[in-house]
């Protein structure tokens, strides 16, 4: 037989095979029912409009930060370990905290429980464990360092568990305190770190597409004043503080002569006890929460920057883990 006929009948039998394939996805009808199209077109548009910022995130991190060092700093730490306690029990891994201690009580020679951190004098909660994993401290936990870790400018041979390694689908929890005033938190008694600082590096990360919403919370004196120059989207904020107000210690334990937390983050970690990971609680119930004759100072909150309304953001959205897949 010729070469040419045989070479005809392949593009023939070709192009039939393609119009096979192509039939069920140019014409769904034959071969599926109207409801099923419609339930499958109902899916992938609400997938769509997840991408945006209407909560579609697929991993969840939390960068949590204490920048005090020293004994009688001891509920800076206290703070940072329970925000750490509350987002693993929800269920964010390890691999997804960054947990920056500038000092460490639990080690402390005048800590009196070697090896423990408490927040009640009570000392029914042991902050510290056997399984904490702190991936900076001491020297390490520094502007520079913090700037780097959020903005994905670390050093090539930076271990995994340094490193964030979010992406678009990622919403992130940024907890931050220490000694601060006027736009500004202090590292270390050593340097500071400004709210320019702070609302630069978050414009870097959402340029980079290191986010798709990121809640930001800090506990410091004036803390309000810190999230007063962000200017990137998808950024949810709140503080412990108004400007020249001072943020409160809590539970002052006479035995290790410390307060052990503060009061901001003590109300805040007190209504966490309440959520557990399939929790229908919003961002704005726990905004709602807050009493300025309790915490003895006015938190703020700030929502213009962000697209969705909190009381549409459930809590689990920031300090809880996600167990979706990404459709490709």
């Amino acid at each position: 037989m010729a070469a040419g006929p045989i070479w005809l009948i392949a593009s023939c039998l070709l192009l039939v095979l393609l119009g096979m394939l192509a039939l069920p996805l140019a014409v769904p009808s034959l071969f599926v029912s109207a409801r099923d199209v419609e339930q499958v077109q109902q899916f992938f548009d609400a997938h769509s409009a997840a991408g945006g910022n209407a909560g579609g995130h697929t991993n969840n991190w939390a960068v949590l930060v204490c920048a005090s060092k020293f004994w009688f700093n001891y509920r800076h730490m206290a703070n940072t370990l329970g925000m750490y306690r509350t987002v693993r029990r929800l269920g964010i891994p390890d691999s997804n905290i960054i947990l920056m201690l500038a000092d460490d009580a639990a080690c402390n020679s005048r800590n009196r429980s070697p090896g423990n951190v408490w927040a009640q004098s009570s000392k029914t909660i042991e902050l510290y464990g056997d399984d904490v994993e702190v991936d900076y401290r001491g020297n390490d936990v520094s502007v520079e360092g913090l700037l780097r870790l959020l903005t994905g400018r670390v050093p090539p041979n930076t271990p995994r568990s340094k490193r964030l390694d979010s992406d678009s689908r990622s919403n992130i929890f940024l907890y931050m305190t220490g000694h601060g005033g006027d736009e500004f938190l202090k590292f270390r008694d050593h340097e500071e770190i400004s709210a320019f600082d702070l609302a630069d590096a978050i414009e870097q990360m959402w340029q980079k597409r290191r986010y798709n919403e990121l809640f930001f919370m800090i506990d410091t004196c004036q803390a309000n004043t810190m999230y007063s120059k962000i200017y990137s989207p998808n950024v949810l904020a709140t503080g412990s503080s108004e400007k020249d107000e001072n943020s409160y210690s809590h539970n002052t334990d006479f035995e290790l002569g410390v307060a052990l937390i503060d009061r901001f983050t003590n109300h805040v970690l007190e209504y966490m006890e309440h959520i557990n990971k399939t929790s229908e609680a919003t961002m704005q119930d726990l905004f709602n929460s807050y009493d300025p004759a309790h915490i003895h100072s006015n938190p703020g909150v700030r929502t213009d920057l962000f697209g969705r309304e909190p009381s549409n953001v459930r809590i689990t959205d920031f300090f809880g883990g996600v167990a979706q897949v990404e459709l490709t």
